[in-house]
């Protein structure tokens, strides 16, 4: 079983989608935090494509920031969950998404839909609560682990 966020998206990020055969972006980075919320992004003006991880985990919380806690009656409670049956076959692996393109959370849960989406948006909370960065993927690969 993966053991880790960070190495669930190792695999996500790195491989075919095993479903499409898509070959995932040249260049994709990512910043874990401590229950789970991933922010990635490919390069841009923003995030150029050298830029260190100390910006890239900014980034991060600035995105989780401005996406902001959940309220009732709003697309900030709103979350999709898709189960990463393709990458995960024996494994309950899923990815929750929310109104921002660039933030997800994993879950590694069996359960209905709705019992991981729920789930996912407490832990998107959590994260945003504490801003606990755990990992960050620059876009040239190297990695920094902070656990």
């Amino acid at each position: 079983m993966a053991s880790s966020v960070a190495e669930i998206l190792e695999h996500v990020f790195t491989t075919p989608n095993p479903k499409t055969g898509s070959l995932p972006p040249v260049h994709t980075a990512w910043v874990a935090f401590a229950y789970g919320t991933v922010f990635y992004s490919a390069p841009s003006d923003l995030l150029p494509v050298d830029c260190t991880f100390d910006v890239l985990a900014e980034a991060a919380c600035s995105a989780l920031k401005e996406l902001g806690p959940a309220q009732a009656g709003t697309e900030s409670a709103d979350f999709t969950p898709y189960r990463l049956d393709g990458w995960f076959p024996d494994e309950p692996v899923w990815c929750v998404g929310f109104a921002h393109e660039n933030i997800v959370t994993i879950v590694t849960m069996d359960g209905e839909p709705i019992s991981v989406g729920l789930s996912g948006r407490a832990r998107r909370e959590l994260d945003l609560a504490e801003q606990s960065v755990v990992f960050v993927r620059r876009f040239d690969g190297t990695s920094r682990r902070s656990e």
